[in-house]
């Protein structure tokens, strides 16, 4: 059987994405980064993909963005078999990609970023817009309707003239996040976006991603060392170990699984403390008899 690559993407549709990880294996030489991961994103819900360092979260989001192809096993979208698309065509079914480096423009200002973003999503007619034609002119105060909304959204209203430069770690992360709801994603995969934030903001991530959440109305997998974060506010937890899924449950079953303890316990004490204790009661006690 013949198979023919997609001529055109097609437009993505308002609705989340159902994403679906199916055996998906790869290999880098003679090691086996992933080794039949099966997982499910259901549409509207937060996925956390937690594990120590190593155990193939990263390879993970690389595979079902496009960046890594896998020797077996398949993703899908709304039940689309991705295997033909590229990266690039991953975006036009609504697939958006944060990498823990915040790319942004450093000479730009915060404005100036989400403006970038807002006319990356759309065609811009040079000519109608030079000669401020009337359609182009609506077309622009949409545009910056779109901007002052997300700005507001995030908090970001007092930074809106300085520079990404002059920004901390936090805040260009926020902006980070503020472009990636101006893309419109019907499926975002956030990889650690808290890496490199001191704590103090590290701890306003939940509440803002939470908002991400209910703004972008997307479908979110994320992968993040902060594992009382990941249980605080995903729907479903996935722990992997060595490229292998050892568990996927609400976070409650995953507390509960010993199997699931012994991975994510193979990471930092940092990284298990970082937003507070993972038990309400005698969290402390469980961890040191772990």
């Amino acid at each position: 059987m013949t198979t023919v690559a997609p001529s055109a993407t097609p437009a993505p549709s308002a609705h989340p994405a159902h994403l679906s990880v199916d055996e998906v294996s790869v290999r880098f030489g003679g090691v086996h980064a992933l080794d039949g991961v099966t997982f499910e994103a259901e549409p509207g819900a937060i996925v956390g993909l937690i594990g120590a360092n190593g155990s193939g979260k990263t390879t993970t989001l690389d595979v079902v963005s496009g960046l890594v192809t896998p020797q077996s096993g398949r993703v899908r979208i709304d039940g689309v078999d991705l295997a033909e698309y590229l990266p690039e065509e991953r975006l036009g079914v609504g697939m958006v990609r944060s990498f823990q480096d915040c790319r942004l423009f450093p000479e730009l200002t915060v404005l100036d970023v989400l403006l970038l973003s807002e006319d990356a999503r759309q065609e811009v007619a040079v000519l109608p817009t030079t000669l401020r034609l009337p359609w182009a002119r609506r077309a622009e105060r949409r545009k910056l309707e779109a901007v002052d909304q997300v700005i507001a959204a995030f908090g970001l209203d007092r930074f809106r003239h300085h520079r990404t430069a002059e920004l901390s770690t936090g805040t260009r992360r926020v902006v980070d996040l503020a472009s990636i709801v101006l893309s419109r994603p019907r499926l975002l995969l956030l990889d650690e976006p808290t890496a490199g934030i001191a704590q103090r903001e590290a701890e306003a991530f939940i509440p803002l991603l939470r908002r991400l959440h209910q703004v972008a109305d997307t479908t979110i997998v994320l992968v993040e060392h902060d594992v009382p974060l990941v249980f605080e506010l995903c729907s479903t937890v996935v722990v992997m170990e060595l490229g292998h899924v050892v568990a996927a449950g609400a976070p409650d079953v995953i507390r509960a699984d010993p199997k699931a303890l012994a991975a994510y316990l193979g990471a930092s004490d940092e990284a298990l403390l970082a937003s507070g204790p993972m038990w309400e009661d005698g969290g402390a006690d469980r961890h040191q008899g772990a």
